[in-house]
């Protein structure tokens, strides 16, 4: 059995040697963690239960608090040589930029990590990639609480002041940037903010150590990795033919009696619109408070509303109003009203009110799209009906019909419960008439297109094996396709200018003088061939594949192995998903 072999069949046994030479990692307690019984989980690992909403904050707040690491990372290196301030960098600011990471491949390899953990952590059996965080989460957890190899908070405290994300130009550390991230607000830190966030760092820092020991030396061969290193950067050049489909003949129109066969073989794609019943509950800042202010009261509401698993909301908001110790607030409306409940209404004739726009994700968007597009279940209109009937109603939903808090233009928290749900139904021909007949003419334009641009292609590799490239594209021109020329280009660069479709990925694979698979776009067919390439050989290149391009690929390497390991944890430490959670077809 090889070196590699043993550390990866016996990770047990390697992290208790990582604890004994040197690591020096002492306990640390995670918490708000629910030893549950068995029969109430979301997620079990290793025997723990975890309710949804602990699922939710381990997953939710570890996959944005990672989003938000390497977008600020790759975002302060870019900032750095963007001159002209306009967030892109120009052959010039690209070629600084690359000069200066030479000197600190520390910020690359650092950008490289968390995207690969990224990865990994999003790996899993769910079809959501946030339950899939929280259990490879509690893994890493499992595993460090297991061997007493959990960061310590100093640790922590270096282990943040040493990533580059948090370096300022100066080398200093960025603390506004660490207070933002953190919930710090009017002077004070957001405690439960802060303990996420740094409950993410302690098990980033347990994944890199389990990653350093077990993948030590690994690395891909350095004269076969340099060569796939040059064909992944060279530079392509070639012709490209567009053949649209409104130069083809449009097909007839179809018949009523052609439209109501197309509608019985399609009737599921015909349905009407689906309805909702919302609830907004508004928080209104009282005297002497802010809205920055009042969030954290809304933190606090919004956990005990978990603990709740989504019920008695009125009785949650009028608890924290008299509770002396929360921010000063008012959930009533002029109507003395706790919440304003919306009858059944589609996305697209949602009223007025729920096109409310607030602050989400640090982004702008509406009530009426967060209850839609964020909600996936709810009981159905009858069911709601009838507990309203009975005056239950507040006691019906859990807290994955619950959204919230969302800052509004005039200075207010919104939540939301989505109370009910109608589904869709399927529509009657004649409701559905002009939608099929629209669709069947869209199938038969699409079908002229494809017969077409195969006849095409057909041609054009003929004429390319009798009298090359040239003779190809000049064959596309007869057939009234418009042919231009390309590059050259390279993999993963943005290039002004590229006609749509054409991706340089694509083209690595084809040989020089031949053509490229066709693609299909919703405008019509691109038939391209590659006519030339070249291989960079200057001094920058060859400085930025010793330091950039060959480290990353021996990363994502190493980081296979690690989605190895965390693969053979899932039986190791028996994980089990809820009945609820979608699963993907891994």
């Amino acid at each position: 059995m090889s070196a590699l072999e043993f550390i990866r069949k016996n990770s047990l046994l390697v992290l208790i040697v990582v604890a004994g030479v040197g690591l020096g990692l002492l306990m640390m307690d995670y918490g708000d963690r629910g030893n549950m019984f068995v029969k109430d989980y979301y997620i079990q690992v290793n025997g723990t239960g975890y309710s949804y909403p602990e699922t939710a904050n381990l997953g939710e707040n570890g996959q944005s608090y990672m989003q938000s690491l390497h977008s600020t990372a790759s975002s302060k290196l870019r900032n750095m040589f963007d001159k002209n301030e306009n967030e892109e960098l120009d052959e010039t600011e690209m070629a600084s930029l690359q000069a200066w990471l030479t000197q600190h491949p520390e910020h690359d390899a650092f950008i490289q990590f968390l995207g690969n953990m990224y990865q990994s952590w999003c790996y899993g059996f769910a079809d959501d990639a946030g339950v899939n965080v929280a259990v490879n989460r509690a893994v890493i957890q499992e595993q460090a609480k297991e061997l007493g190899i959990s960061p310590s908070k100093e640790q922590i405290d270096t282990y943040l002041q040493a990533m580059p994300v948090f370096k300022k130009a100066d080398g200093s550390f960025d603390q506004e940037l660490y207070q933002r991230m953190t919930g710090f607000r009017n002077g004070a830190a957001n405690n439960q903010q802060e303990k996420a966030f740094r409950s993410v760092i302690a098990d980033m820092m347990v994944w890199e150590a389990v990653g350093n020991l077990m993948t030590e030396g690994l690395q891909l061969q350095n004269k076969s990795t340099s060569d796939l290193v040059d064909v992944m950067n060279q530079q392509m050049r070639g012709k490209t033919a567009w053949l649209a489909k409104d130069r083809l003949p449009a097909p007839a129109a179809a018949t009523d009696e052609e439209i109501k066969a197309y509608w019985e073989q399609h009737k599921d794609n015909y349905k009407s619109e689906e309805r909702r019943i919302v609830s907004v509950y508004t928080l209104t800042p009282g005297e002497g408070s802010s809205l920055e202010a009042l969030m954290a009261t809304a933190d606090i509401i919004m956990q005990d509303l978990s603990q709740a698993n989504g019920k008695s909301f009125d009785k949650k908001l009028a608890a924290a109003a008299e509770n002396p110790e929360n921010e000063v607030f008012t959930y009533l409306n002029a109507e003395g009203k706790s919440h304003v409940t919306y009858e059944l209404c589609t996305l697209s004739g949602a009223p007025e009110a729920l096109r409310t726009q607030v602050e989400h994700n640090g982004e702008t968007t509406t009530l009426a799209d967060i209850a839609f597009k964020e909600v996936e279940s709810a009981p159905a209109v009858a069911d709601f009906e009838a507990a309203k009937a009975a005056g239950t109603d507040d006691e019906l939903p859990t807290i994955r019909q619950v959204r919230g808090y969302f800052p509004t233009a005039d200075g207010k928290l919104a939540f939301i419960r989505v109370e009910a749900i109608e589904q869709p139904s399927v529509l009657e021909f004649e409701a559905a008439k002009d939608a099929a007949a629209l669709d069947l003419q869209a199938e038969r334009v699409a079908n002229a297109l494809t017969d077409a641009s195969n006849k095409l292609f057909e041609e054009m590799n003929k004429a390319c094996d009798e009298g090359g490239i040239e003779a190809a594209f000049a064959k596309a021109a007869e057939a009234g396709a418009i042919v231009e020329d390309f590059g050259p280009v390279g993999l993963g660069i943005s290039h002004k200018g590229l006609p749509p479709g054409l991706e340089t990925q694509a083209l690595i694979s084809v040989p020089t003088g031949k053509l490229a698979p066709m693609v299909t776009l919703n405008g019509g067919t691109r038939i391209s061939g590659v006519t030339g390439r070249t291989v960079e050989t200057s001094a920058q290149y060859t400085a930025m594949k010793s330091f950039m391009h060959i480290p990353a690929m021996n990363a994502q390497l190493r980081g296979k192995v690690l989605l190895d390991w965390l693969h053979d944890a899932y039986t190791r430490y028996n994980v089990r998903l809820s009945e609820h959670i979608k699963l993907n077809n891994q």
